[in-house]
């Protein structure tokens, strides 16, 4: 008589992304409640639902460590990122209403379904919008609401984000985290920062927040406080282990042991930081002194889609460029950076970020039955990593399974409706384009 679990996938190739990153072929995984029970071939075990992945790669679920779930993409490109905020973001995040954040969060949230991203971080506007269609999606989400200053009226206010930490901190414990959203050092004041430490130690919560995105501003902060982005947090008293700056392109050489003296995590956004000509990150000096480094998409407008597979790829890829090396950031980094990396980032790495016994089960399956993906090589040398970090794309992943829960299954969606949302996006994004800038479509 086999014992009962909830869920198996059988007979698949399993990539652990474990400390020693392990590989089992032909293998099985069984799930009870939400939490993996076993790996390895033949378990004895009986189940309420069955998977086959005998054609697929089955991965941890990616770790988006940095995302705005925003509602335009491809709407007025091609600018550097201080003239890109203050001609197309400012007017739009002023006219932006809960009911836009909504259809986004709905667009966001099944775009990262389909994607294989089973937690992310969100910094963004109205985050209770975002947290109830989590609620019901099933993804694993940080909501940090985005604090901004300056200009006034284009984030959230601290009264605002205490509100909503305490109305959904403790609401779906494990899957739905409250953060400190400050948007960055030159929206956010130092009195704000400040203030938003000793809340945030009230609160047991982290910080997230735009960190050294652009050599604009490092200058705007030097010429105003006389030290770079990260000293002036520093000597503020803000940064610690409980941080997430997103970015940090442009570091001096006294900022990295900063970030690592004070264990600052760093989301890596390279598609982003390219797009909008911010730089490249010193992503491997980040990682040789030390400092917890993952990887993030950034938003929709600025990517403009939400695929760590290209993620992992375009970050080896200027990392080889900047420092004239082919060997700079391997395949099994890259794929690192984008699961168990980009989880110990967001200090949840004991739970999710690897296929490991006693780990929640936040599982992806690849389809490598595609030309794309072809030859598959397995065993001890074989090419799997390779073809995850460089070959694969979003659109391979057929089923993610958050909590032990199925989201998606052979890509029909089954927590949210694709094409209600569909429709209220398409509304809310005329309805916010007319609002912002006046522009009017013919539908």
């Amino acid at each position: 008589m086999h014992d009962k679990v909830d869920l198996m996938i059988k007979n698949g190739l399993v990539v652990t992304v474990d400390a020693e990153d392990t590989i089992f072929d032909h293998a099985d995984i069984a799930v009870r409640g939400n939490l993996i029970v076993s790996i390895g071939s033949d378990l004895p075990y009986s189940a309420n639902v069955v998977i086959d992945a005998s054609t697929k790669v089955v991965l941890p679920g990616l770790v988006d460590a940095h995302m705005h779930e925003t509602l335009l993409r491809g709407f007025c490109e091609d600018l550097p990122l201080m003239e890109w905020l203050e001609k197309i973001c400012w007017p739009k995040d002023r006219s932006q209403q809960p009911h836009h954040s909504h259809a986004g969060a709905l667009m966001n949230q099944l775009e990262m379904i389909r994607a294989g991203i089973t937690t992310f971080v969100d910094i963004w506007r109205y985050p209770a919008e975002g947290a109830q269609v989590a609620e019901q999606s099933g993804l694993r989400g940080i909501f940090s609401p985005q604090i901004i200053e300056t200009p006034a009226g284009a984030g959230e206010s601290l009264e605002s984000t205490c509100r909503f930490i305490e109305e959904w901190r403790d609401r779906v414990p494990g899957r739905i985290y409250t953060w400190f959203g400050p948007h960055a050092p030159y929206s956010c004041s130092a009195k704000l920062y400040q203030e938003i430490a000793e809340l945030a130690k009230h609160y047991d919560v982290g910080i997230h927040t735009h960190l050294a995105e652009t050599h604009a501003e490092v200058e705007r902060i030097r010429a105003k406080y006389g030290m770079s982005p990260v000293q002036w947090l520093d000597n503020l008293g803000v940064l610690g282990p409980r941080v997430l700056g997103a970015h940090c392109v442009v570091l001096s050489d006294e900022d990295i042991p900063i970030l690592k003296e004070r264990d600052v995590a760093v989301a890596h956004n390279p598609t982003s930081n390219a797009k909008l000509a911010s730089g490249i990150a010193p992503l491997l000096r980040l990682m040789e002194a030390g400092v917890r480094v993952g990887l993030g998409t950034d938003s929709n407008l600025s990517n403009n889609r939400l695929d760590m597979f290209t993620e992992m790829k375009t970050a080896a890829l200027l990392q080889r460029l900047a420092l004239g090396d082919a060997a700079a950031l391997p395949a099994h980094q890259a794929l690192r950076l984008a699961t168990i990396n980009s989880a110990r980032c967001l200090g949840l790495d004991k739970d999710i970020g690897s296929l490991e016994v006693g780990k929640k089960a936040d599982i992806i399956l690849l389809d490598f039955d595609q030309p794309h993906l072809w030859p598959l090589l397995r065993g001890r040398g074989g090419n799997v990593i390779a073809h995850i970090a460089y070959a694969a794309c979003a659109a391979d992943v057929v089923t993610t399974i958050v909590d032990g829960r199925v989201l998606m299954r052979d890509r029909q969606f089954l927590t949210l409706d694709a094409r209600t949302a569909k429709d209220m996006v398409s509304a809310a994004a005329y309805d916010l384009i007319e609002r912002a800038y006046g522009t009017k479509f013919d539908r």
